[in-house]
């Protein structure tokens, strides 16, 4: 008989009530006061970062840096344009040298320094709700293989277990022969002794039977 998939059903179970959960968790959003104002709070917040990332990864700041060189390129000027540069660079000389100043760099970091439009307060909802949601199904789901990598780690390896098996049988196999060669080797003691045990009776047999024998009285 085949067992049931316990585990795995129970996993689906578990699966479905974090959906549920997840959906309350939504709709507690909506319709509580106090956790509506702060999932507007923190939605914002959310909103603000995802528009940081999205501009951070999309934009180009080497070509961000050919518009704004191309754009300060100096044009044919005036002659009234002329005299003011001019007039400029003689007073930018007169200047005490320790009072440099530099220009403003366009920066790649300054993105994040950026306010983006806030969104209505039912949309930052919305997506505080769904980050939360998501959040606890995708814990539930990293519990659950956490658990189940968990419990195969705990499960005997049958493989291990047959290769144990085998190598116990090797070594039983090893002792048994070891035992045999103990043995033959004391039945070839034993045979060698008796064999001198007979050529000495045969030895003396033949010297006894060469004896001369004793006359009659």
């Amino acid at each position: 008989m085949v067992p049931l998939p316990l585990f795995k059903l129970a996993s689906l179970f578990v699966r479905h009530v974090s959906k549920y959960g997840a959906n309350r968790i939504k709709a507690q959003a909506h319709d509580h006061p106090k956790f509506r104002a702060f999932a507007a709070r923190y939605g914002q917040s959310i909103h603000q970062l995802n528009m940081k990332l999205s501009v951070a990864l999309l934009r180009d700041p080497e070509a961000e840096r050919r518009a704004k060189e191309k754009a300060e390129a100096p044009t044919v000027k005036t002659e009234e344009q002329q005299k003011k540069d001019d007039a400029a660079r003689e007073k930018e000389a007169m200047k005490p040298p320790h009072g440099s100043t530099r220009k403003p760099r366009f920066s790649f970091q300054n993105v994040w320094k950026r306010k983006f439009r806030s969104l209505p307060e039912a949309k930052a909802v919305d997506l505080f709700a769904d980050v939360i949601g998501d959040t606890f199904i995708l814990g539930v789901a990293g519990g659950l293989i956490i658990y189940e990598y968990w419990k195969a780690l705990k499960k005997p390896d049958i493989n291990k277990e047959r290769i144990q098996e085998l190598n116990e049988k090797l070594e039983e196999l090893k002792q048994r022969e070891d035992e045999l060669e103990a043995a033959e080797g004391r039945h070839r003691e034993r045979f060698e002794s008796l064999e001198q045990s007979l050529k000495a009776l045969r030895a003396a047999h033949d010297a006894k039977a060469k004896e001369p024998p004793i006359p009659p009285l």
